[in-house]
């Protein structure tokens, strides 16, 4: 299915204005510039009761222009006025269903199990994608030798939608690339949907909120990802969020230690130094390590930035951007 237009799309509730509302994303020719079709790229929405965002978070990926889009929307039984949304979206939308499911690992599953397209990620139905993702993606993609998952930036948003500061941890965390401690933005990072099929990986159903860190550790003993600085996404923080439970997040961490206990031994003694008071010391000595290639893991991951001097993206050792 190729995006709609915004004037296909129903006009957007009074007051709203900008991106996602009034604002689309330009829609590129039907064919790619050598002919080729474009890559299918497959969106599922999970959804429980987010009625108050779910219109933006369908509008920002219908929206994005390109030609060939596969979006399914699959909502746990909402009793908000989320199906009513949805319904007003149905003719551009692959697949919907509204029924009792097991949580939103499991509804993100289901819609695993049902996407046919090359590229795939979810977009909770409280997050955005910024505009022109989908063209950012393939250009990307195109710039290494099949690349099996991408993982860039998002920006921080305000429950009024108000946008805040950069999160790409890779950057400013240089345990990401020289350690392996896996922490990557999941609705920015996109995922060959063969990758996660070829290896027979489904999301943990048993886990409410590092179900995202588990998959991206298991993705990542198969491969790294293209690390990028290009922005993909929006996530909004609110207090209804998962993600802002500290709670249950730290009662899951024991997913996590499964991941960080295979790591060579040098690599745990330095995380858990990097826990204690001599961090800022630690750090600084490990992202000099980092960045001239001292440790063996730094020197393999490849990132794609924007050269501003030269209008391109390029391809550089991740360690270079650190500095």
């Amino acid at each position: 299915m190729r995006c709609p237009t915004l004037s296909e799309l129903p006009p957007p509730p009074s007051g709203k204005t900008g991106w996602p509302w009034t604002q689309a994303s330009p829609q590129p020719p039907d064919q790619m510039p050598d002919g080729a079709e474009w890559p299918k790229i497959s969106i599922v929405t999970p959804n429980y009761n987010y009625g108050r965002f779910i219109e933006e978070t369908i509008r920002s990926v219908l929206l994005q222009g390109y030609p060939n889009l596969e979006y399914i929307v699959i909502d746990g039984g909402s009793t908000d006025d989320s199906v009513q949304i949805i319904k007003k979206y149905e003719p551009w939308l692959t697949y919907w269903v509204s029924e009792k499911d097991k949580g939103q690992a499991n509804a993100i599953n289901r819609g695993i199990n049902l996407a046919t397209g090359e590229w795939f990620n979810w977009i909770n139905s409280d997050d955005i994608l910024l505009q022109n993702a989908f063209l950012t993606l393939v250009k990307i993609a195109q710039l290494v030798d099949d690349p099996k998952w991408i993982s860039g930036a998002r920006i921080e948003m305000s429950e009024d939608g108000l946008f805040g500061d950069r999160c790409l941890p890779w950057i400013i965390d240089p345990s990401v690339i020289g350690l392996g401690n896996m922490f990557f933005p999941q609705d920015s990072t996109f995922i060959k949907l063969q990758f996660i099929q070829e290896n027979n990986l489904t999301l943990n159903e048993d886990l409410n909120n590092v179900f995202d860190t588990v998959l991206h550790y298991q993705l990542s003993e198969y491969a790294k990802p293209l690390l990028t600085t290009a922005i993909f996404s929006a996530m909004r923080w609110h207090k209804m969020q998962k993600t802002a439970d500290k709670n249950s997040r730290s009662s899951e961490q024991k997913y996590i230690l499964e991941y960080l206990q295979k790591l060579p031994l040098i690599n745990r003694v330095i995380l858990r130094c990097l826990r204690t008071r001599l961090q800022p010391l630690v750090k600084a000595i490990l992202l000099v390590a980092v960045f001239y290639g001292l440790l063996p893991e730094s020197r393999s991951w490849l990132s794609v930035f924007f050269d501003t001097d030269i209008s391109e993206f390029k391809v550089v050792p991740s360690r270079s951007c650190l500095l």
